[in-house]
């Protein structure tokens, strides 16, 4: 049983509305995405939702090519994630490695790696997951991305030896000077294509590269909790809580996520040996745990789960928890104290 769904954070995607509300004045409220949810950098998004964010900004922006006007802002410097810099290495090559491998905990489904043929390096990226005019803008939203990484090291005026794109063209001049090398589109996946002899080679200032990375449990955890496509209990679990930033969990909500329908949904929680309700009420205090460990008070917790108000979350936290959500947060406060 398989749900089929792929996954993006927040700080992956942030970049792209940082620019469209500075380049054409569209904002993630356009698109009617709630602030709680891009409030929180390690939020996972279905791809699904991303795909359709894509085509709309298209159409908002009345340019279908919006993607080249936002390169500036297509940076991996520019995903706010604390404690990992994928840029801070000596040469291409270590921040390539880096990102390929890193990557896998900002967006499930997707493949990011380096092949060679003869003395050409193709960096590569593969997402099953779009299709459409939005296969054309997220290819384009990494090839920039990847190149922005590579001019990083090479210098602005670096240019590839080739670029292949998915999807129809979109744009083909702009992204051809954008790139300033030969462009391909329809290509079955995104290849940037470069010179061997160019991965050992950096004209960025000498760094210190061997500071320890240090990351706070939570933040590491966080990074840790990717589901990947065929993890169906995780897929379904992280559907439902990405469906809360929108109100309290329903089924029909959930299913429409999923692209499946009511039936379906109960269908596969029962072989699961689920319910609806009893897996919803655990993932909103498991969530509510995760906030008061950041530091949020009840009433804030809440509201930022979907509540009517805070006696209604309490009752909920209590069925599941056998305490308050004070009590529980009380608990938590003393334990620091002690320490």
């Amino acid at each position: 049983m398989k749900f089929n769904t792929s996954f993006i954070r927040v700080c992956y995607l942030k970049p792209v509305f940082d620019g469209m509300e500075q380049i054409f004045g569209i904002g993630y409220q356009d698109l009617h995405i709630p602030e709680a949810l891009m409030q929180e950098p390690m939020a996972l998004i279905p791809f699904t939702q991303v795909g359709h964010w894509l085509t709309q900004l298209a159409e908002l922006s009345q340019d279908p090519c919006y993607m080249v006007k936002l390169s500036e802002y297509l940076h991996f410097n520019r995903l706010e994630i604390s404690g990992i810099d994928p840029l801070a290495t000596p040469d291409v090559a270590m921040s390539i490695r880096r990102i390929n491998y890193g990557v896998v905990s900002l967006h499930s489904g997707a493949s990011y790696y380096v092949s060679q043929s003869a003395k050409i390096m193709k960096w590569c990226y593969k997402n099953p997951y779009v299709f459409k005019q939005q296969k054309s803008l997220d290819s384009l939203r990494v090839a920039i991305t990847l190149l922005n990484a590579q001019r990083h090291f090479l210098g602005k005026d670096y240019r590839p030896i080739r670029v292949q794109l998915s999807g129809s063209a979109i744009g083909h001049e702009q992204v051809s000077k954008l790139f300033g090398s030969p462009v391909v589109w329809n290509a079955a996946q995104t290849e940037i294509w470069f010179d061997i002899e160019e991965m050992v080679h950096s004209v960025i200032p000498a760094q210190e590269f061997n500071a320890p990375v240090t990351l706070p449990r939570s933040l590491f955890e966080k990074y840790l909790n990717m589901p990947q496509p065929h993890d169906a209990p995780k897929v379904l679990f992280e559907m439902i809580n990405y469906s809360r930033f929108y109100g309290l969990p329903k089924v029909k909500a959930v299913a429409k996520l999923f692209n499946i329908s009511e039936q379906q949904l109960q269908r596969r929680l029962q072989h699961l040996g689920l319910t609806f309700s009893t897996i919803s009420n655990y993932i909103l205090s498991n969530q509510a745990i995760k906030y008061m460990l950041d530091g949020k008070e009840v009433e804030e917790i809440a509201s930022l789960l979907g509540y009517a108000n805070q006696q209604s979350f309490s009752r909920a936290f209590k069925r599941l928890r056998r305490c308050t959500p004070q009590q529980y947060l009380d608990k938590l406060n003393q334990q620091t104290i002690q320490k």
